[in-house]
This record gives structure tokens, C-alpha cells and sequence, in this order.
């Protein structure tokens, strides 16, 4: 696996920030993510959940530093796509698996996954691209995460 992952970064300045039962329309979205931009508020992942009966979860990481001003723009805006309650967990770090290869390699992000569910890390969010898996977990678990993954680079 060590030619498919080029690098792996860690970040444990993130808060994750869930907006519980939001109404499930088009344009929710647009709603939330433009009025945090208006801001200048940049996120770093994005997660969304269906819920059925027409509401979804709407989870997402920003850094630490950014979240009183988060909560803050939220407030003023979350009657428009009404959210049953906003939920802010500090306690989470994110961590970055960059490779050109990862999109033509089956299987990687299941070893990955895998190999931390072993360890009894939970993986709290996960996004991914072409060239990078992102995964958010409790701060307190990511030297752990980050080493079995070096592990699993280093193993193969």
C-alpha cells in the first residue's frame, strides 16, 4: 500500500458542528454553507444524513478557532431551515490520507477503516476524492489512528 498513500496529516484543532433534523429541501444547504462563507468561515468537511420524513442531519468540521464565530452566524440563520438543535463536539481531530493512486486502488479505504474498527476508534466522519481520504475521530484516539495507519503503509 506504501506507493498508493503519499502522505498522511493530522489536525486536532477541529470542532465538529451537527445541525439535528433539518428540514430535507432543496437549497438547505446553500443556506447554511453560503451564509458561513458571507462570513469567511471555511469548512473543512461536510457530512449529511437522511433522516426520511423529509429532515437530514447536517454534519460538518471547522477549525477550533473559527467555532464561537460558526455558532454565532448559525443562530441568525437557523430558523430558515429548521433545525431541531445544534450540537458542538470539541473533542475531534481529522486526519488527511493523500495519494495520487487512491481512486484507482480498490480496497484502500476498507484496510483503513478496518484496521482502526480493530482498534476500537470510531470514525466520526469521512469524506473522500480522487487523491485524499479525510476522517474525523475523538482528538484523544488520533496519535492511535494515525499510527495504525502508518502501520498499514508500512506493513505492506
Amino acid at each position: 500500500m506504501e506507493k498508493n498513500i503519499n502522505n498522511i496529516n493530522y489536525n486536532t484543532g477541529i470542532a465538529k458542528v451537527t445541525l439535528h433534523s433539518v428540514v430535507d429541501r432543496q437549497g438547505t444547504a446553500g443556506e447554511i454553507f453560503g451564509a458561513l462563507g458571507q462570513q469567511g468561515l471555511n469548512v473543512e468537511l461536510i457530512s449529511t444524513n437522511s433522516l426520511g420524513h423529509g429532515r437530514a442531519d447536517v454534519s460538518f468540521a471547522v477549525l477550533e478557532t473559527y467555532l464561537d464565530e460558526v455558532c454565532k452566524t448559525l443562530e441568525t440563520v437557523k430558523d430558515k431551515f429548521g433545525t431541531k438543535k445544534i450540537i458542538i463536539d470539541r473533542d475531534c481531530a481529522m486526519i488527511t490520507i493523500y495519494g495520487g493512486m487512491l481512486s484507482a486502488t480498490p480496497g484502500i479505504a476498507g484496510k483503513v477503516f478496518s484496521e482502526l474498527s480493530d482498534r476500537k476508534i470510531n470514525i466520526e466522519m469521512i469524506s473522500a476524492s480522487l487523491s485524499a481520504v479525510s476522517i474525523v475521530v475523538k482528538k484523544e484516539r488520533v496519535s492511535e489512528a494515525v499510527e495504525a495507519i502508518r502501520a498499514l503503509v508500512t506493513d505492506s
